[in-house]
């Protein structure tokens, strides 16, 4: 063998090596992100009780619809009408800190790109979705004055007028820990698009949420640009514009090549969803 054919051979071999150790790395990782995943997976099956605590907590007092069982349902109805002290509030503090927490911790994980919104997804899929807007009135005080209903001219009933004050202290803990409200918004909105990219919603809900971005897509879209460059600096930019650009997906095309939703799409989901619905 000539010393040219030998040298094209070891460089060959190399060429190779170099391949397998790089399939090594990418499946490491993924398998780093899948254990992530199921460890998330539990932790939310562990607090789901704490979620329908928060859901109660956002929605108004005596409302329809709850995460909650009936039983613990009544539990919570009994402990914010009766509260009294700052020791009686801690179930509610404790809730939202666990809920919010491990929100937090899941979208830290997606803006440091160790973890995929769509592996994200499946560990709250649109159970969580569904009930975001009672999260939203406590991370999101702008969002608070369109969801929760007046009270009218006669006001709030002892009981409203409790369950509003524990609202209320949940709400200030929100507030002192800027960064875990700021990242449960920014998850929101992620798996959000997720969920219209796989049109897991309503097209009502997808039209309504879809015209809402419309006015707060560029402020949602700088929020997470923003905490991805505070949490890993100037050299995460792409990352950042990555997934800034991801949220597209639930708000209206602004040109043919961008993503997003068309009043087209939504209109024959629409009609299907009736027709569906109607069993025609």
């Amino acid at each position: 063998m000539t010393e040219d054919a030998f040298t094209a051979l070891a460089t060959g071999l190399l060429v190779l090596v170099g391949v397998a150790q790089a399939a090594v790395l990418v499946g490491q990782r993924r398998q780093q992100r899948l254990d992530w995943v199921e460890v998330y997976r539990k932790r939310w099956a562990e607090i789901y009780k704490d979620w329908g605590t928060v859901v109660f907590l956002g929605r108004p007092f005596g409302s329809y619809y709850q995460v909650a069982q009936l039983e613990a349902l009544r539990q919570l109805e009994a402990a914010s009408v009766n509260h009294q002290d700052e020791v009686a509030l801690v179930w509610a503090r404790e809730a939202a800190r666990n809920v919010c927490e491990l929100l937090s911790d899941v979208c830290t994980r997606i803006l440091q790109g160790r973890m995929l919104v769509s592996e994200a997804y499946p560990i709250f899929g649109t159970g969580l979705l569904r009930n975001s807007a009672p999260l939203r009135s406590l991370v999101d005080h702008r969002f608070q004055a369109g969801f929760l209903s007046a009270y009218g001219s006669l006001g709030p009933t002892k009981d409203e007028r409790r369950h509003d004050e524990i609202r209320s202290e949940v709400q200030v803990w929100l507030s002192c820990h800027d960064g875990i409200r700021r990242r449960c918004l920014i998850l929101i909105d992620l798996l959000w698009a997720e969920a219209v990219r796989l049109e897991d919603l309503s097209p009502h809900d997808m039209l309504l949420a879809a015209e809402s971005k419309s006015h707060t897509g560029d402020q949602n879209r700088t929020r997470l640009l923003r905490e991805v460059l505070r949490l890993d600096g100037p050299l995460s930019i792409l990352r950042a514009l990555h997934l800034a650009d991801f949220l597209r997906h639930s708000e209206f095309k602004r040109a043919p090549w961008t993503r997003g939703l068309t009043r087209k799409r939504l209109s024959c989901l629409e009609k299907e969803w009736v027709q569906r619905y109607l069993r025609q």
